[in-house]
């Protein structure tokens, strides 16, 4: 909008102003969709060269580096100050803390730039056919932390991004680790700030996919100590560790019930050498808890923290928890945003649509101290984690970028 206009926002209609005469004013949404659609291709360079740098959540720190610095030059060229925010933990690499604007009202945008694969494992890193990209981290989540740099480009040279109001961005390099170093920095982040968008994808392909509510996330390894003895000579005599852990292993998933809010899956059995005659007295295995409600988590953990032998004497040692919070759907805060978030997705000609998720992101932790937080803000695509087949839709890049733009003005405004 140009100096002297003025505009007037009401919650799910859009009033355009009166007209001078000879005038031509473009909406806000126009203007912020046009912006995004000229800008595509300078985007998908950017993200291509971010994609590129793989920075699997525990690989060489200085590919960590590599990816964290690269975040650093782009943002700061727009005007973000950066800072570098050290984990304090060797497995993982730093994080970084980004902030456009000045002001005591904040928007804060939850993003990490960890990937879940090891250098390499994707075959060819960067792919483009037709209105999809293939790359690590493509989908989950290099091309949402990048929208963020397209959402305060264009309110900056749009002119409208708001006086006093400042977009902070949160960086993490360890959520896909279940986030043991960011999260408390997240969780005093969001007690200052007005909503949370986390630039997490959305769920499958489609274009107006949002995230209202997440699963409680527990994470656990049961250690197996039992008795070993040569495989072939007299394993009568052993007390297997590998037995009875895999024995736990049928149980543990058999608790699923996701009509009930419950999902256990075995993600790692470690016990034993292919390479020795012998039966293990020693193993682990590694189980991710998924609960609806904090209520569930916490019946749960209670049994897992207790969980019984098979074997009577085989000795079983649970370490872990619970490690991230319910993110709740109901609550009223997280609602109203939804809700807004629906009206604005109109204005794009976008039915947004709010899906519940086991799979929990930093959101939960932000949620989770009362800061009203939206989910899945990010691209659409589809096959997060799979090696070879994460991919996002690049005819989606434009419209989703200019929607939360929209709802940055939406929350900074106070409308």
């Amino acid at each position: 909008m140009r100096q002297g206009e003025t505009c007037s926002i009401v919650l799910g209609e859009w009033r355009e102003p009166k007209l001078q005469k000879g005038e031509n004013l473009m909406s806000e949404e126009k203007m912020l969709l046009e912006y995004m659609e000229k800008h595509n291709e300078e985007f998908l360079d950017m993200l291509k060269e971010a994609v590129n740098l793989e920075s699997p959540t525990e690989g060489d720190k200085e590919d960590l580096k590599k990816c964290r610095d690269y975040f650093e030059r782009t943002f700061s060229e727009i005007g973000f100050k950066c800072n570098v925010v050290p984990s304090n933990d060797s497995r993982y690499g730093d994080h970084l803390l980004m902030e456009l604007g000045e002001g005591d009202e904040q928007v804060l945008f939850v993003g990490h730039y960890d990937t879940v694969y090891e250098k390499g494992a994707f075959g060819d890193v960067w792919k483009q056919e037709g209105t999809k990209v293939w790359g690590p981290g493509v989908f989950d989540m290099k091309g949402g932390d990048l929208q963020v740099y397209m959402v305060g480009k264009a309110l900056k040279e749009l002119s409208l991004f708001p006086k006093n109001k400042k977009i902070v961005f949160f960086l993490s390099s360890d959520e896909e680790a279940g986030s043991p170093t960011s999260h408390m920095h997240y969780k005093e982040l969001a007690k200052k700030s007005k909503a949370s968008f986390v630039v997490e994808p959305t769920f499958g392909d489609y274009s107006g996919g949002l995230t209202i509510g997440r699963y409680a996330r527990g994470n656990y390894t049961f250690v197996a100590e039992g008795k070993p003895a040569h495989s072939g000579q007299e394993p009568e005599n052993a007390e297997s560790s590998l037995k009875e852990l895999a024995q736990q292993a049928v149980y543990l998933e058999s608790l699923t019930d996701l009509e009930n809010g419950v999902a256990i899956a075995c993600t790692c059995l470690n016990s034993g050498n292919a390479g020795w005659p012998t039966v293990p007295g020693f193993g682990e295995l590694t189980i991710d808890a998924r609960f609806s409600s904090a209520d569930i988590a916490e019946k749960y953990d209670s049994l897992f923290q207790n969980l019984k032998p098979f074997n009577s004497e085989v000795k079983i040692t649970t370490k872990g928890g619970i490690e991230k919070p319910p993110f709740d759907e109901n609550h009223a805060a997280h609602r109203a945003l939804y809700e807004n978030a629906k009206e604005v997705g109109k204005r794009f000609n976008m039915d947004m649509t709010g899906d519940i998720g086991r799979a929990g992101t930093d959101g939960n932790f932000t949620a989770s101290v009362g800061c009203p937080t939206l989910d899945g803000m990010g691209m659409s695509g589809d096959f997060a984690h799979q090696p070879g087949k994460e991919y996002i839709n690049t005819d989606d890049i434009a419209v989703r970028g200019a929607f939360v733009a929209h709802m940055v003005l939406e929350v900074l405004r106070g409308e």
